[in-house]
């Protein structure tokens, strides 16, 4: 018996079309009205489709998002949990 192979996508990749298609429709909208890399990072972080920042779907949209940021030189915030940013701020005090 003869295995037929797909092309079906791995769970998840779903979630990486809808973000990525997100972002860019954000980006490109953006340069269109002239906004600055900063407002363009804004804008695309407000994008967010899904209700809950938790689980596979915002796990994909970060992935997405680092390097969506990276290829477009847009400036992304650092995370404001780390030990790192608090380390930094506890200093600033």
């Amino acid at each position: 018996m003869r295995k037929t192979h797909t092309n079906k996508p791995y769970k998840g990749v779903g979630f990486a079309v809808i973000s990525y298609q997100i972002m860019e429709k954000t980006y490109l909208e953006g340069k269109r009205l002239n906004k600055t890399p900063e407002e363009i990072s804004t804008d695309i972080k407000n994008a967010y489709p899904w209700e809950h920042r938790e689980g596979r779907r915002y796990n994909k949209w970060l992935d997405v998002r680092r390097d969506f940021f990276e290829k477009h030189g847009l400036p992304i915030s650092p995370r404001r949990t780390s030990l790192k940013n608090l380390a930094t701020k506890a200093k600033q005090l």
